[in-house]
């Protein structure tokens, strides 16, 4: 999946300083995270009612993981440099502040 037109300038700002990774052949698939997601997501709903903060901690998680997902599919994964923020940072620069995960 090729990046967005729409961030493009932010993306590369990140390659640069080492917050974010290129990824190429099967390290670029997302589909390992995006399950990964789905089963944390499932685990935070199963929480909430019983451990409403660590609902919270694991439905974050699963966001995080969905948008890195996508990430890996656009041959990108976040370095420990850039950790949490370089994932937030490249989804806002792409797809505007709906997707940001710490408003």
């Amino acid at each position: 999946m090729p990046r967005w037109q729409r961030g493009a300038d932010e993306v590369q700002r990140q390659i640069e300083a080492g917050e974010l990774q290129q990824l190429v052949g099967g390290a670029a698939n997302g589909e390992p995270l995006l399950k990964k997601a789905a089963t944390t997501l499932e685990t935070a709903r199963s929480a909430v009612h019983s451990d409403p903060d660590s609902a919270f901690v694991l439905a974050y998680d699963a966001a995080r993981q969905a948008l890195t997902a996508l990430l890996a599919h656009q041959g990108l994964r976040p370095t420990r440099k850039g950790g949490h923020i370089a994932v937030e940072r490249a989804m806002q620069a792409q797809f505007g502040d709906g997707l940001a995960l710490s408003q």
